[in-house]
């Protein structure tokens, strides 16, 4: 999703994207706290995180409900570790988890 709002030129089809994100995922909640997580340098409540990639990584397992023994969750915890398996974003951390988020997100069932 954020590869195609990047490729966007146009600021307004960039914000329906958004929406249209944040409509999908976040129905019925506030999703303030996504906005937050996405913008965290624009956050001057909180500051930064303060989070290592390891410790965000167990911090996703346990919020998107993955046991900890599934690929899925290994995959964020052992993000730096290539092979042949672990595909072409070993290494970086945020490719990895964008890449698990949007399986996710893209596993829910499309809004009517």
């Amino acid at each position: 999703m954020f590869e195609a709002m990047a490729r966007d030129r146009l600021a307004a089809k960039k914000r329906k994207r958004f929406r249209t994100l944040l409509d999908r995922v976040y129905t019925g909640r506030d999703y303030f706290s996504a906005v937050r997580l996405i913008l965290p340098a624009l956050d001057r409540e909180r500051g930064s995180y303060g989070l290592k990639e390891s410790a965000l990584a167990a911090a996703l397992v346990d919020a998107l409900g993955l046991a900890k023994d599934s690929p899925d969750a290994l995959r964020l915890i052992n993000w730096r570790k290539g092979g042949a398996r672990s595909g072409a974003n070993a290494g970086n951390f945020a490719l990895v988890a964008a890449e698990k988020i949007g399986f996710l997100v893209l596993s829910f069932p499309p809004l009517e």
